[in-house]
């Protein structure tokens, strides 16, 4: 009797604390491996929130004054035109979304109660799709330090166990994973926390400016100016407003311009496709052979394929963090290429954007122009190629850059029932 009793006292707790250190002991490695997917993921969206940074762009005062003009071409049911102001009124992407989804459930329910309706189920949509962009960093902020102490606090029971056995090794090298652990998903969760918070103050600022816009475009008005009754103007004295005049419709008005990158062989070429009130003009604004994305990857493939058989053949040492400068400093060059390419795609943009359609057409021999009468089909699959169906043939426009994104909707209105997202 004593004999089972002394059993259950010291066998039953060792054989419970010898399956906790099983179970936790293998959970190690998976906990490692989510650790870095997790910083895998918060640098992807740190990488994503700095895109987003740098397109962003508020300016209410112009967002309004579109809103106004915009209201005013509704009544009169002119909707290419209101579409290409509401086009151009921001560059946020939440606003420009609502005010691509708006025209269109105007166009396609007209009745007040009827959209209404419809624009509440929008609000809540946005502010759904809001929440889900944001899941991913607040996932990674409250999940990542979770993981973190986990492979920290795993590693500890075998280090004790080398410290007290005398192995120095076992002892360094745990500690090494415990400590490594917790920086990685530490950092993890700093990064996810930080593109979380400013994030929502963003999502929050877009919210509230498109449920003012939704009142400035389908308000009650109660006076002929065009206003809602509810608008303030600004604090800052501004001048007299200008009566809104809707000049004669001409070739050379431009509605609306999206960029695209189209690639060539081994160039990579910016393009811009002006909507103009007769047609399409596509126009070479950049391009370089050095803002290929794929000669860049070759270029650190090869240097460190010649590296690494310089090291094995020849037996030449070349420290770890030389390597790494080396294909920093690659990447840094591409990066510089890569913006730099993009300012002066801009600046070419500008420069087009003034200058009449005849004169668009001469300023390179690739620019070409495809009225709209020969558009028959628009196609723009899931990575935002665009390719245009003509008499002759499709014709390939490019990929859409992101900053032009809230611009397809200029590109709808023009061409109402032959664009087609696939």
């Amino acid at each position: 009797m004593t004999d089972v009793a002394t059993l259950l006292a010291y066998g039953i707790p060792h054989l419970l604390q010898q399956t906790i250190s099983i179970i936790s002991t293998n959970l190690l490695y998976p906990v490692m491996i989510i650790l870095i997917i997790l910083i895998a993921g918060s640098l992807i969206e740190l990488g994503g929130f700095l895109f987003e940074w740098r397109n962003r762009h508020r300016d209410l005062r112009r967002m309004e004054e579109g809103a106004v003009r915009a209201r005013v071409m509704l009544k009169q049911n002119d909707m290419k035109s209101a579409f290409g102001i509401l086009g151009q009124s921001c560059s946020n992407s939440f606003v420009h979304e609502f005010l691509y989804r708006i025209t269109t459930l105007y166009r396609a329910h007209p009745d007040r109660g009827m959209l209404e309706a419809r624009l509440e189920k929008l609000l809540q949509d946005l502010d759904f799709e809001m929440t889900k962009k944001l899941e991913r960093s607040r996932f990674v902020a409250k999940v990542g330090p979770m993981f973190g102490l986990m492979g920290t606090l795993i590693p500890m029971g075998p280090a004790l166990l080398g410290l007290s056995a005398g192995d120095i090794d076992a002892l360094a090298n745990n500690l090494i994973i415990a400590f490594g652990t917790t920086v990685v998903g530490m950092m993890a969760g700093a990064i996810g926390f930080m593109v979380a918070t400013i994030r929502t103050r963003w999502y929050r600022q877009d919210m509230s400016d498109i449920e003012y816009l939704s009142e400035l475009l389908f308000g009650d008005l109660e006076s002929s100016s065009g206003i809602p009754a509810d608008h303030r103007a600004p604090v800052t004295p501004t001048p007299a407003p200008m009566p809104v005049v809707c000049p004669k419709p001409d070739e050379n008005d431009h509605l609306g311009i999206i960029g695209t990158i189209v690639p060539r062989s081994w160039e990579s070429v910016h393009c811009a496709m002006i909507l103009t009130r007769s047609g399409l003009i596509s126009a070479k604004i950049a391009g370089s052979i050095l803002a290929n994305h794929t000669l860049w990857m070759g270029v650190i493939v090869s240097v460190n394929a010649v590296i690494i058989t310089a090291m094995m053949i020849r037996g030449i040492d070349v420290p770890f963090n030389y390597l790494l400068v080396i294909n920093l400093f690659i990447c840094a060059a591409f990066v510089v290429t890569i913006y730099s390419i993009r300012a002066r795609a801009r600046s070419e943009s500008k420069r087009l954007e003034r200058m009449p359609a005849n004169n668009i057409l001469a300023d390179d021999r690739s620019n070409f122009e495809v009225p709209y009468s020969d558009i028959k089909r628009v196609e723009i699959d899931k990575s935002r190629n665009i390719k245009i169906l003509t008499e002759s043939g499709w014709i390939e426009m490019g990929r859409v850059e992101k900053s032009s994104l809230g611009s397809l909707g200029v590109l709808h209105a023009a061409l109402p029932d032959r664009v087609v997202e696939v």
